[in-house]
């Protein structure tokens, strides 16, 4: 990088730092300045922070790798989930700011009363603070790695302590007041950069002629430019018919949306909406959150996909001898013969390859493979950042890597802040040590940050795959959705019906993860090896029975202890008894005006998506249909928040 690319960096990192400073006195005057801002952030600020926090650095590479493996269809994956984030907008962010917690883990207290209660929160707490947050961390970390690797040849131990000091030093100082403060900064970063670079990358193939000509000269898969995958022969009702993405895409839209953790709303959105000045204002923010997220964001991300793959075609370094891996390193693979062919090297760097587009080893030292193996790829999620460093020119490559690094210390900052909330507010002040000072608990706090970021640096050394680790977490806990939406709803739901289904997805998704178990030939497990989705499937299933059998072997529980859960939240549904020992209470009585909202939201959404998308590839009559289904839908959704002002 030019020192002109530093500069910025290094403008950017003590901007951070000096909000650090500016904020460490009001973050540390008490736990709700140090995990919530105090409770009084406006809509705008609430949801803009809620973008940034879910740009993270990771995320341009894994949309990247995704785009380049398997086709735009694939970012089904997670532009599926803005089905549960619009009921979030028009549900469930009003209730969680009603009910005035900190934490996803204190509703499980408020929610279901009584021992099963505290033990529920003392469950959730150490899952989400010793494990989904560290998941997160560790992937993001991974990310900083990646990034660090391409651009300044960092190993990857030297990368992680780096990474980590820079992120550590700034969430001890900060905590969330820094957090949402330099998010403002980081959004406008993070949207100039991935723009400035798509423009670029897009000119360099020549726009959409260029795109034109590479999709005639067979750059491009079949399914790369698609917004859907193409289905195998036959109808719907034939085997034919459903190909591997074709089955993975029907998971997406047919599953994962509702039975995920976040179905009412992810840790950090819960976390915004309970700093957000009123209910109303938190419903503000979670619509601006899923519009800029799911309908401005992805396109200039995946514009440079598109264009690294004329750019930077995939290489793959295939073994001629059958035999077993000797040595590995960033130059060759050494492979020793088991058909008389001897010790054969296979150079995968130095003369013959770009020096910042190489392979890197698929295979592992000690590993048998067979003739015509792949031991050497390249890696997809890499592409991005090379697409930086070739692209951008002095200046707008700090600009760029400035805009990662922030989207990283956002996320790190968010995720550290995260899970040393739910260990100091649902364990440690819960049940350790309840009653002292303020000072005392934002001291801990910070203590528990080092340990939490310390334990996701050691799973990023594990781990090498960000995607891998991300459809990991979807089923981690992908059965609880069912769930958490009926605990709104229902008030037969008990806390041990939640501890059931919770670790009842966990324990299916380790098993099938890391069991050697033999698959049938399907879409979902082609070759009998189980694929992500097929995984989705089963946890769910499996989580979704036991839920039910924990449910038929409990007594319902006593409405009383439900009572004051219900006049705090005023949810709507099956709350009858419940409803019938609080009449005074007026429950929300527009789940018409809710539902009618989210079904526009979501229009806007996706019409805005794939009316930009349809422009950007050539499909100027889709466009302009996706485009007027975005305007209907937004028409739509300013009715239905008119209408639903009064029950915020």
């Amino acid at each position: 990088m030019h020192w002109l690319d530093w500069s910025v960096v290094a403008a950017y990192v003590v901007f951070a730092l000096v909000v650090g400073l500016v904020f460490a006195r009001r973050a540390g005057s008490d736990v709700d300045q140090f995990f919530l801002s105090g409770r009084s952030l406006p809509w705008w600020v609430a949801g803009t922070s809620m973008v940034a926090t879910t740009f993270a650095a990771d995320t341009p590479l894994v949309v990247t790798g995704w785009v380049r493996d398997y086709g735009i269809w694939k970012n089904w994956l997670w532009w599926a989930f803005a089905a549960n984030g619009m009921l979030t907008v028009f549900l469930f962010s009003r209730w969680w700011r009603r009910g005035g917690v900190m934490t996803k883990a204190e509703l499980a207290e408020l929610r279901y009363g009584g021992s099963g209660a505290r033990i529920l929160r003392a469950v959730l707490g150490t899952m989400h603070a010793g494990i989904t947050n560290t998941i997160v961390l560790c992937w993001v970390l991974l990310a900083a790695v990646k990034i660090l690797d391409v651009l300044l040849g960092v190993d990857k131990v030297t990368g992680i302590v780096v990474a980590s000091l820079i992120a550590l030093v700034y969430s001890l100082l900060a905590g969330f007041w820094g957090v949402v403060i330099t998010d403002m900064v980081q959004f406008v970063m993070a949207i100039a950069g991935a723009v400035i670079l798509a423009a670029l990358a897009w000119g360099a193939i020549g726009g959409g002629a260029g795109l034109e000509a590479a999709r005639a000269a067979g750059v491009f898969g079949p399914d790369t430019l698609r917004f859907l995958p193409r289905p195998g022969e036959g109808t719907v009702f034939d085997a034919s018919f459903w190909t591997a993405p074709v089955a993975a895409l029907a998971v997406y839209l047919g599953v994962s949306w509702w039975a995920a953790e976040g179905v009412d709303g992810s840790s950090t959105t819960v976390q915004r909406v309970s700093a957000a000045r009123t209910p109303r204002e938190g419903m503000l923010a979670t619509l601006w959150y899923n519009v800029a997220h799911y309908a401005l964001r992805p396109w200039p991300w995946i514009l440079v996909a598109v264009a690294s793959l004329v750019i930077l075609p995939d290489v793959e370094v295939r073994t001629e001898h059958p035999g077993r891996i000797v040595e590995l390193s960033p130059e060759r693979v050494v492979v020793a013969a088991t058909d008389g062919a001897g010790r054969q090297e296979i150079p995968i760097g130095g003369e013959g390859f770009e020096p910042d587009w190489t392979p890197l080893a698929a295979v592992r030292a000690g590993e048998v493979v067979e003739a015509g193996a792949v031991v050497a790829r390249t890696d997809g999620e890499r592409a991005y950042v090379v697409m930086m460093t070739r692209f951008l020119p002095a200046g707008l490559l700090g600009l760029v890597v400035a805009s990662l690094l922030a989207a990283f210390m956002s996320t790190i900052d968010t995720h550290v802040n995260l899970a040393s909330s739910f260990f100091v507010n649902d364990l440690y002040r819960r049940f350790v040590a309840p009653g002292r000072g303020a000072a005392h608990y934002v001291g801990v706090a910070r203590l528990a940050s080092v340990g939490v970021l310390s334990l996701g640096g050691l799973l990023a050394y594990a781990a090498s795959s960000i995607s891998g680790l991300f459809l990991f977490f979807l089923a981690f806990l992908g059965g609880v959705g069912p769930v958490y939406v009926a605990r709104w709803l229902w008030w037969r739901v008990r806390a041990s019906t939640e501890i059931t289904a919770m670790l009842a997805s966990a324990a299916a998704t380790v098993t099938l993860t890391f069991a050697p178990i033999p698959w049938p030939d399907t879409p979902l497990s082609p070759a009998g090896a189980l694929a992500p989705e097929g995984r989705l499937c089963l946890v769910v299933a499996f989580s979704m029975v036991c839920a039910a059998c924990s449910m038929l072997v409990t007594r319902a529980p006593d409405p009383k202890t439900l009572v004051a859960f219900y006049r705090t939240i005023r949810p709507l549904g099956a709350w009858g008894p419940v409803r019938a020992l609080a009449p005074d209470v007026q429950a929300d009585q527009r789940l018409g005006a809710a539902l009618v909202g989210a079904a526009g939201g979501l229009a806007a959404t996706y019409g805005s998506l794939f009316g930009l998308g349809c422009a950007f590839i050539g499909l100027p009559t889709q466009a302009a249909a996706g485009l007027a289904t975005a305007l209907a839908g937004a028409f739509i959704t300013a009715r239905s928040l008119a209408g639903l002002r009064e029950e915020a």
